[in-house]
């Protein structure tokens, strides 16, 4: 596949992913310590709209195999989605405030689904059609090496433009709350430019799945749940993510309160972190063209998983040596992650080996559906560990607490790391070479 029809293929990560990472970073602390919101009520918010939203995916998935357009089956999915972001975000932070407590807990959790609908909308067709696009198993890596790439370069867009809003040396936690409505406003829009980029740039097909007699979403799942190889990995999968969801969730408590690093100092840190994960892209893909795919990717989330623990509860005050190199270390082993997305297409293939049909979106449909239920039960217990451990809102911590938040942060999150590579290596793997 060529470099530019590939290109604009993934640039439309860059808005997706520009958009989640400053949902990611910003939401919680953005209740919390500018709306003065307990941490517990704005996590259970949002972490149950993306639960209940997940369940959309592979609906969504199933629908966009068979759903016929004079567009093609998948594209008017990904406009509608993109139409979608932009007022459900700057909803979610442009809420009505005088009502109380409880209607910006209903706002939220109200704006929430609306946001992660469309998401959904754009995601789930776009990783489809990646599987769509060559069957070569070489080229698939290099397939999700280019969405990996464009998904960091909307990792530094969700970090560069809230800061540049939020002024250069300053917390998240002192910027006005109109601040944030306008960097909703931009977030939004720039993902919108970026799925449209991608829609214009795509061929129209109208290859679309025929059901067959008897076929339909409720067989599909089960057919899907007999796949041993899928359901492993989605195990394995939903782990890492609830890792990654309640590390970035706690990243701003952590480096805010913990660390004590400005806006530009914690900007510095995650920049190296992507930039890193980026380049990494290459090791990745050679080392699967070299080892195949399994070796590399237990390695690399087990290392992830390690580093983490061993690290970042270590780091001294106001020092930024340490989180530099934890910020390549971590980009390094995260960019196996690119290996593992790209077995939700061999999951699909061993299916239509076995069946003779299509499913591609559904196999995308549940993998999202796995990320977004591990998100969501991340966020909820991230806000509800913040609790328990006695952080409140609007208040600073004590140093007992900050320690705790370096625990969660470091011990907690790596240790899930470490579990999903035990799962995959001795259970996924081990499952598709069976199947293969």
């Amino acid at each position: 596949m060529r470099l530019l029809p590939l290109s604009l293929y993934a640039f439309a990560e860059s808005g997706i992913f520009a958009v989640e990472f400053f949902v990611r970073l910003q939401l919680l602390i953005y209740y919390t310590d500018v709306l003065k919101i307990e941490s517990y009520l704005a996590s259970i918010a949002a972490g149950a709209a993306l639960v209940w939203d997940a369940f959309v995916d592979p609906y969504v998935g199933t629908l966009s195999d068979t759903f016929k357009s004079r567009w093609g089956n998948r594209k008017p999915f990904l406009v509608a989605g993109a139409l979608l972001i932009i007022p459900s975000l700057f909803w979610i932070f442009t809420p009505y405030t005088a009502a109380g407590t409880a209607a910006i807990f209903v706002q939220l959790l109200l704006a929430n689904l609306l946001l992660n609908t469309g998401i959904t909308l754009v995601t789930v067709p776009h990783a489809a059609i990646s599987a769509e696009l060559s069957k070569d198993a070489a080229v698939r890596v290099r397939i999700f090496a280019a969405r990996l790439l464009f998904a960091n370069l909307g990792l530094i867009l969700g970090l560069i433009v809230p800061a540049a809003f939020i002024g250069s040396g300053r917390n998240a936690g002192t910027a006005q709350p109109e601040t944030f409505s306008l960097i909703a406003l931009v977030m939004g829009l720039i993902c919108f430019a970026a799925v449209i980029v991608c829609v214009l740039s795509l061929k129209t097909s109208h290859s679309v799945t025929v059901l067959a007699p008897g076929r339909n979403f409720a067989s599909d799942l089960k057919l899907a749940a007999r796949n041993r190889f899928f359901v492993s990995l989605f195990i394995a999968g939903f782990l890492a993510y609830i890792a990654v969801a309640i590390n970035s969730t706690l990243a701003r408590f952590y480096y805010d309160h913990f660390l004590k690093l400005n806006e530009d100092e914690l900007a510095l840190v995650l920049i190296v972190f992507i930039l890193v994960w980026s380049l990494s892209v290459v090791l990745w893909v050679t080392l699967a063209d070299k080892f195949g795919k399994d070796l590399p990717a237990t390695v690399g989330i087990v290392g992830l998983g390690l580093m983490t623990i061993f690290s970042y509860p270590f780091f001294p005050e106001g020092k930024l040596a340490g989180p530099i190199v934890a910020a390549v270390l971590g980009g390094i082993f995260t960019g196996c992650i690119l290996l593992f997305d790209s077995y939700v297409a061999d999951a699909a293939d061993i299916d239509t080996a076995a069946s003779g049909e299509n499913r591609d979106g559904l196999y995308f449909g549940l993998w999202k559906f796995g990320i977004k239920a591990s998100r969501g039960v991340a966020v909820a217990l991230s806000g509800l560990l913040l609790w328990l451990i006695g952080y409140q809102a609007g208040v600073v911590p004590n140093a007992e607490v900050k320690v705790r938040i370096a625990i969660l942060f470091g011990p907690v999150v790596g240790s899930i790391f470490v579990l999903s590579g035990v799962v995959f290596y001795f259970s996924a793997a081990k499952a598709r070479r069976q199947a293969l």
